[in-house]
């Protein structure tokens, strides 16, 4: 049974984290995440006879359309840990006709986007905060077909990189000041460590849905441990 197989792997993954070594001055923390459909749309699956666009055999788990949310197979969920100074980081963005990839990232204010145009004609790109984060702007020099530019990301919030030419080129955004960033699959675990003893914050994040913050203390010697499940009711709960 697919949707039981699905939860005994989640569960699995959740037991199978790897407590972090720590020395006596430095600590870590660790956990897995996971995203899951909204207890709504769960509890219509399940009411949900054999002939429900929601799945063909209740037996076989929800089988995903091509127009919904697939969240066994997301693979672009971040966990950003804010606190600790480091160095700028480099990410990758290609744009071809059909979009951006990846269609999300997380980041550092401060880090860089290499943006390669492979769109076939020039392209003006520009950061934008979303309308709940300000009205903050960052313009680029027009990028030719074929080349690639980095453009450093000086904005704050929940941003989308876009294209004056193309309102289908977007990538969504999530900067925060000194934010080591991990990117997971559905399921995986994520491990920050050498961490100096004090206070963090933990950004749970997938851009269809949103994010969730949890603040936590760090001690020397010691690993702390922070499991998140990211959905509508999770985000909404936590606001």
């Amino acid at each position: 049974m697919k949707h039981l197989f699905l939860l005994s792997a989640l569960l699995l993954a959740a037991c199978s984290a790897q407590t972090p070594r720590v020395t006596a001055d430095k600590g870590a923390v660790y956990g897995v995440l996971t995203a899951q459909a909204n207890s709504a749309f769960r509890e219509k699956y399940r009411q949900s006879d054999t002939s429900s666009v929601y799945g063909t055999e209740k037996e076989t788990g929800i089988v995903y359309q091509d127009d919904m949310l697939n969240y066994p197979a997301l693979d672009e969920l971040y966990v950003g840990l804010v606190g600790q100074a480091l160095s700028s980081q480099q990410y990758t963005v290609h744009v071809t006709a059909e979009g951006m990839s990846p269609r999300s990232q997380a980041l550092a204010v401060g880090d860089v986007l290499r943006v390669y145009n492979d769109t076939g004609r020039e392209q003006s790109f520009f950061i934008t905060q979303t309308p709940d984060n300000g009205d903050g702007i960052q313009s680029f020099p027009a990028l030719a077909a074929g080349s690639s530019a980095n453009y450093p990301v000086l904005l704050a919030g929940t941003l989308e990189l876009l294209s004056e030419n193309d309102v289908n080129l977007k990538t969504s955004l999530l900067s925060r000041k000194n934010m080591a960033v991990k990117r997971l699959k559905n399921g995986e675990t994520y491990q920050f460590e050498n961490l100096n003893p004090g206070q963090y914050e933990l950004i749970f994040w997938y851009w269809r849905l949103g994010k969730i913050a949890q603040k936590i203390e760090v001690k020397a010697g010691e690993s702390v441990r922070v499991d998140k499940s990211l959905s509508v009711d999770s985000i909404m709960g936590a606001h």
